[in-house]
């Protein structure tokens, strides 16, 4: 089966990072006796008339018998990249993932928002637009050091440590300038981590690896895998597993990665990720997640086919 993937990497200019997962998928296609077919953003044009649909550069929309989306962006011309996934569901193009998924993952606020409407464990974070609130937030947190954050970040960017107040209310002060600023999130730090988490690779209905990264630079908080983390196997407790299904089940995820921190109260989720990275998680299991995705894509595929 011919299996189409969208990436909004620029074809001129593919990261190395990008480029290793490109490489994972078209592998794994390989072993299992599928093709896969790359699609660029850039090379996309949408269009209008009597429904809504898309000029590609040589393929026909009708040929897209399932789009993984790699929705490998930030907040750059964010509401184009989340129109063009939507110009795709509009085109009755099956996708993986959906675009209001994608929307709610790609955004923390309101990813905070969800995991908070059902009741899913979180640290404590606050979402702030003025300087003038940090004292509250402080005194509700209770202690420094704080995690900041960025609404938008990826693979611990936009992501820093903040050991005083005073250094907090400098950072966000260049951060927040305007009514137009983007607010910033802010953590507690959880201190028994101690710069460990868990990331649990969901397809479908079904964790295909979970991974325990953990910081070993020097100084260094972020346990992400390209910031230097070092990655194994996790055994993960039935609650975990639970508060892992919950969360991409709340977000309408069918690809994602779900990272959890454990604490004296119990585990609890830092995030949900619409486009995790196949690197570490292949490294630290030794298992053929691209090819889990794969497997996935083809039985949406052939379950569409059945529906029309």
């Amino acid at each position: 089966m011919l299996i189409h993937l969208l990436t909004f990497s620029n074809p001129d200019r593919i990261n190395e990072l990008t480029q290793i997962e490109l490489n994972l998928f078209e592998e794994a296609a390989q072993r299992l006796g599928h093709e896969i077919k790359v699609i660029f953003a850039r090379d996309c044009q949408l269009k209008f008339d009597s429904r809504p649909g898309l000029v590609l550069k040589g393929i026909k929309i009708k040929d897209i018998k399932v789009l993984i989306v790699r929705a490998n962006f930030l907040r750059s011309n964010l509401e184009f990249r989340h129109s063009l996934i939507r110009q795709f569901e509009l085109a009755k193009v099956p996708l993986i993932n959906g675009y209001l998924p994608i929307m709610k993952a790609k955004n923390k606020l309101r990813t905070m928002q969800i995991l908070g409407q059902h009741k899913i464990p979180i640290p404590k974070t606050y979402i702030v637009s003025h300087p003038e609130y940090i004292d509250d937030v402080i005194t509700d947190i209770g202690s420094f050091p704080v995690i900041l954050k960025t609404l938008a970040g990826s693979h611990g960017s936009g992501v820093s440590i903040m050991e005083s107040k005073r250094g907090l209310k400098s950072v966000i002060d260049i951060l927040i300038k305007g009514d137009d600023s983007d607010p910033v999130m802010i953590q507690e730090y959880v201190r028994e981590s101690k710069g460990t988490d868990i990331r649990v690779f969901i397809v479908g209905k079904r964790i295909v690896g979970a991974m325990e990264r953990i910081a070993t630079r020097r100084g260094e908080f972020r346990s992400n895998f390209h910031l230097g983390g070092r990655v194994r196997v996790a055994e993960m407790s039935k609650e975990e597993k639970k508060m892992a299904f919950k969360s991409v089940a709340a977000c309408g995820l069918d690809i994602a990665g779900v990272d959890i921190i454990r604490t004296k109260t119990g585990p609890k989720i830092l995030e949900v990720n619409a486009n995790p990275g196949l690197e570490g998680i292949t490294e630290a299991t030794g298992r053929d997640i691209a090819g889990e995705i794969i497997k996935y894509a083809v039985k949406i595929a052939k379950k569409n086919k059945l529906q029309k």
